[in-house]
């Protein structure tokens, strides 16, 4: 038979159901390929787009960065990309950490109200160093979010100055190209002044916000308890709303997320902007300075906010938990109407905590949707291969940012680390898909140039309930993790029958919406809102059936791999239990060939089933020569789809 290009093979899964689909050995050893990623190693990747070059840009933590242009082939940028000052003769590139953040471009601007406003000649590291001992600000630039101002015409970078003692600040760096050099222009918003540090309110700009204050207000006066009440000013979020209003999120553990307004023709504060003071003691929920409180509070974990909006909502990413492999890092999601919330849960539940709670691990007081957590054995994670970073197990991700390009594809960016004894981390990009009811599911493996949208899924049925029944790996992504002992959770096997059961590791339910990708799927007491889709499973070009979804408590992956590809993956990696040529002297294990592998069926026959019957029994007694030849006609069945292969031995 002439051999079948995979594009051809793949494009006979659109014939009809009944329809029986021959696979020949030589086109199962072609139909799929290796298709190993790019690495890089970028902690906190904030992403963005850049239409100038048609790449996606990562920065990160310490100055790491990296670009690409389908999110599975990184290319890391080495030397970072620069800093600038300005003299008098312009901007001169390649300033250092220490010189780039010591004087402000902006020292005066006017607001669209035509208020006048000084703002201070603010030293972020300095400010920093203050609350600090042996301070260098070599290792305290922090999670940057990076966007493009129309109206500024200029990428502006939003980079966190970390210190001791919640001396940070948020500073606004710009530049012409996103390959800078960026230029440190002011403050945004300036943390610490507790009235225990050297950090003193006069040197912020505090007043130009709340008014001339004779003494530091008895709010901020919280001294070591500043945590319990007012943010840690780092981790940025910029982003434009849906009505072209921007706005940044910030804040870390402490007191909270916090929301401000910013002014898109300064990239700074909109000093014209006002916040009502609500709220006592250690539980304020609004702030004329710090703006207005979205998320966490009272010291409760809660750091990276991330806002973007998608379909119907702005989807709040938070991560819970430590960023170490050991620390039960975390990535939670909220939803709200409104760029500013009020930010809810599944369960309906606030984002804003009114009291300090455990928020993760196993004593944790959960809220918000876990939208994957710890988990290895997944696809090609295989066990033993500890070493290998793409065959590990994920640890503690978080950090992530997330994005839509203009197919309408959203894509949640994060880093990992592994479950291979080291704090080693790397870049994930997984795309997110939209629930019937609104909530975000992320795709069980890594995004390799899928094309399916939220508005396919909505309106077009990729697969019938004859192709989705099977047997699937199920992961659920569950709550409440052993993080200290970097407890995973491993899939289990549960069978999705044709008439709507679920059976195996746990009992349930199934359907399909019609005319759509979405899947209602109820088990272990839990109803999960899903969407089937397509996946490849890295790092290969073997494609699967997908589910993901959301539940009240948990999120659930499941995929099973598609018909041919399941043949080719046998024959492919099987141990045979006979070869071509071999002598047959035993009794010989046909049937055992497809233990281990789901969805997949073999029947064997014997042209001398009297000296070596199809089910491998040897009968010496039949032979009539030394050596009389047997074919052996093994024929696979996966759905739709069959292999036939004859082996030529002799017995």
């Amino acid at each position: 038979m002439r051999k079948l290009s995979t594009a051809l093979l793949l494009s006979t899964l659109a014939l009809a159901a009944s329809a029986q689909h021959k696979l020949t050995r030589t086109e199962a050893y072609s139909l799929y390929t290796t298709q190993a990623p790019t690495r890089t190693s970028v902690h906190d990747p904030s992403v963005v787009w850049d239409p100038q070059s048609h790449q996606y840009y990562i920065f990160g933590s310490h100055r790491a960065q990296a670009r690409t242009t389908d999110f599975y082939h990184w290319t890391s940028i080495s030397p970072a990309i620069p800093w600038g000052t300005v003299g008098e003769g312009g901007v001169t590139s390649g300033a250092s950490n220490q010189e780039a953040f010591a004087h402000p471009q902006v020292t005066r601007l006017t607001t669209a109200a035509g208020k006048q406003v000084s703002l201070p000649d603010f030293d972020a590291a300095a400010w920093a160093a203050l609350a600090s001992t042996d301070y260098n600000v070599d290792g305290n630039m922090w999670a940057p979010d990076i966007i493009y101002n129309p109206v500024m015409r200029k990428w502006c970078q939003y980079l966190s100055i970390n210190g001791d003692h919640w001396a940070s600040s948020v500073i606004l760096l710009t530049a012409d190209d996103i390959n800078g050099p960026f230029v440190y222009q002011a403050p945004v918003v300036i943390g610490g002044f507790n009235g225990l540090n050297a950090n003193s309110y006069k040197n912020t700009d505090l007043e130009q916000v709340i008014g001339t204050q004779a003494t530091l207000p008895a709010r901020y006066n919280k001294q070591g308890g500043w945590g319990n009440a007012w943010p840690n000013c780092i981790d940025p979020c910029v982003f434009y709303d849906e009505t072209g209003q921007l706005w940044m999120s910030y804040g870390s553990w402490s007191g909270g997320i916090f929301m401000l307004k910013l002014d898109p023709r300064t990239g700074l504060r909109d000093y014209d902007a006002t916040y009502p003071l609500t709220g006592s003691g250690d539980d304020y929920t609004s702030d004329p300075y710090f703006g207005k409180k979205i998320a966490g509070g009272h010291y409760v974990s809660g750091e990276g906010s991330y806002i973007q909006h998608i379909g119907d909502y702005y989807y709040l990413f938070m991560s819970y938990g430590g960023l170490t492999a050991d620390g039960g890092y975390e990535m939670e999601v909220f939803r709200s109407k409104n760029p500013d919330g009020p930010y809810v849960d599944p369960k309906g539940i606030s984002a804003i905590y009114d009291r300090y709670l455990m928020d993760y691990g196993t004593a944790g007081s959960f809220r918000g949707e876990k939208i994957l957590g710890n988990y290895e054995d997944w696809g090609f994670m295989t066990t033993g291969k500890k070493t290998s970073y793409s065959m590990a197990g994920e640890l503690s991700q978080g950090h992530n940012s997330a994005i839509t390009d203009s197919l309408g594809r959203s894509f949640l960016i994060y880093h990992t680390r592994f479950n291979n004894g080291t704090e080693w981390h790397a870049v994930r990009t997984h795309q997110l898909f939209t629930t019937k009811d609104g909530w975000l599911a992320a795709a069980p493996f890594e995004f390799t140039g899928e094309t399916v949208n939220d508005d396919s899924i909505a309106s077009r049925q990729r697969f019938g309930a004859r192709e989705v029944a099977g047997t699937y790996q199920v992961l659920i992504h569950k709550q409440g993790v052993d993080y200290a002992n970097k407890e995973t959770v491993k899939p289990v096997s549960l069978t999705l029958t044709e008439d709507g059961k679920v059976t195996g590791a746990l009992t349930g339910t199934w359907s399909l919406t019609d005319g759509t990708a979405y899947m209602t799927l109820k088990v272990g007491g839990n109803t999960y809102q899903a969407v089937v889709v397509e996946q490849q499973m890295e790092p290969y070009t073997i494609k699967a059936i997908a589910f993901t979804g959301v539940g009240p408590a948990n999120t659930i992956w499941g995929y099973k791999m598609e018909d041919p590809y399941q043949l080719a993956y046998l024959l492919r990696t099987a141990t045979m239990p006979v070869t071509k040529g071999a002598r047959i002297t035993s009794n010989v294990n046909l049937y055992g060939v497809v233990d281990g592998y789901d969805n997949v069926s073999v029947e064997w026959k014997s042209s001398n089933p009297d000296i070596l019957s199809d089910n491998g029994r040897y009968n010496p007694d039949a032979m009539t020569d030394d050596a009389t030849p047997v074919d052996l006609v093994m024929t696979l069945t996966a759905g739709d789809w069959q292999l036939v292969d004859t082996i030529p031995v002799s017995v």
